[in-house]
C-alpha cells in the first residue's frame, strides 16, 4: 500500500511538471503568430459560412430535382435522402466540408510546427500547407478522414479543431426522447463513450497525416502507437486546457459585452444594437460562441502540437516528419492580388444577392405569442390539467397538447400511446377504457401537490382553455389502432364550442388532409422537424409548426407572403429567442413558458441594422449548423 502511494505521489509530481510545461508551451505557440493565426481562422470561417450555405442550397435543390420533389418535409425526408443520387450528393457534400476543415487544421498545424522550432510563418504558407494536405486527402485510401472530421469530432462535441467543422448537435426534441427512455438513454451513453474513446485514441492521426507523408490508415496506426502509455496524460492535459479555455472565453465575452454597452451609452441615449442591461446574457452567449469558433480551434491545435512533439521526442521510433511542412512561402504581391480578386469576385455578387434577398429585414417585427408545450410542464406534470391551469394562471395565449384514443373511443391527452414514461406502468391507451386509465397517477414523481393526477380528456382541456380565453394546438399522434380519430376529435372540438380557437397539428400529412376533408374551415398546421426549400408551397395546411433549428428569416418571410403563420418548437433556451424574434416567428412553443415570457421582455423588435445584427451574429455563432 505504501509503495502504491509512493508511485501515485511520484506520478502526480511528474504530471504536474508536464502540465506546467504543456500550458506554457501552448501559450508560447499560440502567441508567436497570433495575428496571422486569427486572420487565417476568420478568413476560413467567412469562406466556410459562405460556401457551405451556397453548397447546401445547391445540393438540396439538386436532390429535390432528382427526386421530383419541391420541398423536404417529415413525410418525404426518408425517400428523398435515401435515393442513389441523394446519397451520392450527400457524400460529395461531406467530402467538400471535410476539405474546408482539413484546410484550416493543416494551416494551423503548420503554423504551430514552425513556432515549435522558433520560426515565424505567414498566411501564404498556411494556405499552401492547407492545399497540400487537401490534395493528399483526394486519394481514395485517405477517405477515412472524412467520417473522422465531419462525423466523429462534431458528434462528441469535445475538441473543436476547426471553425469549419459542422455542429452535429442533436435536436432538442430527439434528445428529450432519448433522455425520457431509460433504455435509449443507456444505449446513447454507451455509444457516446465508445466514440469518445475512439476519438482520443486516434486524435493524433490528423497530426501524422498533415505533418508526414503517411496515408491516413498508417496515421491511425501511428496515433494508436503514440497513445500507448500516454492515454491518461493526453486526456488530463486536454481536459485542463479545455477548462482553462472555457473560463477565459466566459470571462472575455462577459467583459466585452458589458464594456461595449457602457461605451455606447456614453454617446447615445438610445444605444441601438445593445439597448438594455437585461439583454447582456444573450449577447454574451453569441460572443462566447464566436470565440469558441475562433480561439478554441487555435488553442486546441496548439495543445495537440505540443503533446505530439513531446511524445515524438520521448520515442525516437517514429519516422521523420515531412520537411515541406516547415517551409515558409515568401509573400507574393501577385498571389495576394489574385486571391483578393477571386475573393471579391465571389463575395461581391453574393453580397448584392443577399442584400436584395433580405431587404425585408429593414422592417420591425411584432412580439411573438407564447405557447405552453404540453402545458407548463416544468412546474407540473406534462399534458395534465395542473399544467394547463398553470398556463391559464399565467395568461398565456396558447397551449399545446397531444391526443390518443382509448378502446371506448374517448379522446385523451397524452404524448405517448402508453403511460410507461409518465406513470412507470407499461399500459397502452388504445387497449384500455378511459375509466381504467384513471387508476394510474401521472404526478406522484414530481415535487408539489400533484398526487392523484390522472390522464385528462380532450374535452376537459378544451373547456379549461375556453374559460380562460386560450387557444389550443391539438397534435394528432397517429397509430395503427386509431378508429376514425379525426372525426372524434372534431366532435369534441365542436361540442366544446372551440372550433375557431383550435389548430390541429400533426407530423403526418394524411390526418391533416382528412381533417380538411371533414371540415374545410378548421385551422390546421403541418408540424415539421425538417423544413427545407419551398415549404410555403404546401397546399393542405393553413399554418406551419417548425422545429426551431430549421427557422430562418427567409423561410418565415416566404411563409408569411403565403398567409401562413409560423409556430416554432420547442424553445427551452433563452439564448435563441432573440434570433427567433428577429426571424419574425408568430408563436414560440416552450416547456418553460415563463422563461420565454421574461426573455421576450428583453429582446429587440426594431428592424434595420439591429435586426440584421442579431441574425448575422447568431449565424456566425452557429456557422456549422
Amino acid at each position: 500500500m505504501k509503495k502504491r502511494a509512493e508511485k501515485v505521489k511520484t506520478w502526480s509530481k511528474d504530471f504536474w511538471k508536464e502540465l506546467k510545461f504543456f500550458i506554457k508551451n501552448v501559450l508560447l505557440l499560440f502567441s508567436q503568430d497570433f495575428w496571422e493565426v486569427m486572420a487565417f481562422i476568420f478568413g476560413c470561417a467567412i469562406m466556410t459560412m459562405l460556401f457551405t450555405q451556397i453548397l447546401k442550397n445547391a445540393f438540396i435543390n439538386l436532390i429535390l430535382i432528382a427526386n421530383g420533389e419541391v420541398y423536404v418535409s417529415p413525410d418525404n425526408v426518408i425517400s428523398v435522402f435515401t435515393s442513389e443520387i441523394s446519397i451520392f450528393l450527400i457524400m460529395l457534400f461531406l467530402i467538400l466540408v471535410t476539405f474546408m476543415s482539413l484546410f484550416e487544421i493543416a494551416g494551423l498545424l503548420h503554423t504551430f510546427s514552425m513556432a515549435k522550432i522558433g520560426r515565424e510563418t505567414n498566411i501564404s504558407s498556411m494556405v499552401i500547407a492547407g492545399l497540400r494536405t487537401c490534395k493528399k486527402a483526394l486519394r481514395p485510401r485517405n477517405w477515412l478522414i472524412v467520417p473522422f472530421i465531419v462525423v466523429l469530432l462534431p458528434i462528441t462535441e469535445v475538441l473543436s479543431l476547426s471553425s469549419a467543422s459542422f455542429k452535429a448537435a442533436i435536436p432538442g426534441f430527439i434528445r428529450q426522447s432519448i433522455e425520457s427512455n431509460s433504455d435509449y438513454s443507456l444505449i446513447f451513453r454507451i455509444v457516446y463513450i465508445a466514440l469518445l474513446l475512439f476519438e482520443v485514441t486516434y486524435i493524433f492521426s490528423i497530426n501524422f497525416f498533415v505533418l508526414k507523408d503517411d496515408d491516413y490508415n498508417k496515421s491511425l496506426r501511428q496515433s494508436r502507437k503514440m497513445q500507448k502509455g500516454n492515454y491518461l496524460k493526453t486526456c488530463l492535459c486536454m481536459l485542463t486546457l479545455t477548462l482553462v479555455l472555457n473560463f477565459f472565453i466566459n470571462a472575455v465575452s462577459s467583459t466585452l459585452v458589458t464594456n461595449i454597452r457602457d461605451a455606447i451609452s456614453l454617446f447615445e441615449k438610445n444605444t441601438g444594437i445593445i439597448t438594455k442591461s437585461s439583454q447582456i446574457g444573450s449577447y454574451v452567449y453569441i460572443i462566447k460562441q464566436i470565440l469558441n469558433a475562433t480561439i478554441a480551434p487555435a488553442i486546441n491545435n496548439a495543445g495537440l502540437t505540443v503533446l505530439f512533439y513531446r511524445y515524438i521526442e520521448k520515442n525516437k521510433s517514429f519516422s521523420m516528419l515531412n520537411p515541406k511542412i516547415f517551409q515558409r512561402i515568401p509573400f507574393s504581391k501577385k498571389r495576394a492580388a489574385i486571391a483578393l480578386a477571386l475573393f471579391l469576385l465571389i463575395v461581391g455578387p453574393y453580397t448584392y444577392y443577399l442584400s436584395t434577398k433580405y431587404a425585408f429585414l429593414k422592417d420591425p417585427v411584432e412580439r411573438p405569442l407564447v405557447c405552453a408545450h404540453r402545458g407548463d410542464n416544468v412546474h407540473a406534470p406534462e399534458n395534465t390539467m395542473p399544467a394547463f391551469e398553470l398556463a391559464a394562471t399565467a395568461n398565456l395565449p396558447w397551449i399545446e397538447l397531444d391526443v390518443h384514443q382509448t378502446i371506448d373511443d374517448v379522446i385523451v391527452v397524452s404524448h405517448d400511446d402508453d403511460l410507461n414514461r409518465v406513470t412507470g406502468t407499461s399500459i397502452t391507451i388504445h387497449d384500455n377504457t378511459y375509466e381504467e386509465l384513471q387508476n394510474y397517477y401521472m404526478g406522484d414523481w414530481m415535487p408539489g401537490n400533484f398526487k392523484k393526477v390522472t390522464i385528462p380528456t380532450l374535452k376537459e382541456a378544451l373547456l379549461l382553455a375556453k374559460e380562460n380565453n386560450m387557444k389550443v394546438q391539438v397534435e394528432i399522434k397517429p397509430t395503427p389502432y386509431d378508429r376514425n380519430i379525426e372525426e372524434k376529435i372534431l366532435d369534441v372540438i365542436n361540442e366544446t364550442g372551440m372550433h375557431d380557437n383550435v389548430m390541429i397539428i400533426c407530423l403526418k400529412d394524411a390526418p391533416l388532409k382528412r381533417i380538411k376533408q371533414l371540415d374545410p374551415d378548421i385551422t390546421v398546421a403541418y408540424c415539421m422537424f425538417i423544413a427545407w426549400s419551398d415549404v410555403e408551397k404546401i397546399d393542405f395546411t393553413d399554418n406551419v409548426s417548425i422545429e426551431e433549428g430549421n427557422i430562418t428569416p427567409d423561410l418565415v418571410q416566404k411563409l408569411h407572403k403565403e398567409g401562413k403563420k409560423v409556430f416554432c418548437w420547442t424553445v427551452d433556451e433563452e439564448d435563441t429567442i432573440q434570433y427567433l424574434v428577429s426571424c419574425g416567428v408568430d408563436v414560440i412553443g416552450t416547456d418553460n413558458p415563463m422563461m420565454v415570457v421574461n426573455a421576450l421582455d428583453k429582446v429587440e423588435y426594431s428592424g434595420g441594422l439591429t435586426r440584421c445584427f442579431n441574425i448575422i451574429m447568431n449565424s456566425i455563432a452557429n456557422m456549422g449548423r
